[in-house]
């Protein structure tokens, strides 16, 4: 079975975005989240033990999103789904606040 891909190529390696790989938006483009991680690691501007707690809040969002986004076929009541992809919508906003922090708090963007 073959991976289903998304229409982004990831702005810092150049290599294609799955769907079951985290990845996060921002100015440049879209990202994996790992190749977003270690740049934010190696070019952080605040203490390394902080740029970790923001990645790893970064990634617990993304991870969320992408779990949402499997199970959102399978429901079919659609008060629920309705409320789920609030909830969805909602780790979207908030990992892009997440990368955000990391990037103005590294020399990815600024």
């Amino acid at each position: 079975m073959s991976r289903p891909a998304t229409k982004w190529t990831c702005a810092f390696c150049g290599n294609t975005i799955y769907w079951d790989e985290l990845f996060t938006f921002m100015k440049s483009g879209v990202v994996h989240y790992t190749c977003f991680r270690d740049k934010a690691m190696k070019t952080s501007k605040i203490p390394p033990s902080e740029m970790q707690i923001v990645l790893d809040l970064l990634e617990k969002e993304l991870s969320r999103i992408t779990e949402y986004k499997k199970v959102m076929s399978s429901i079919t009541n659609e008060e629920i789904k309705k409320s789920l992809d609030q909830v969805e919508k909602d780790a979207e906003k908030q990992s892009g606040v997440l990368t955000r922090i990391a990037a103005v708090n590294s020399q990815i963007e600024g």
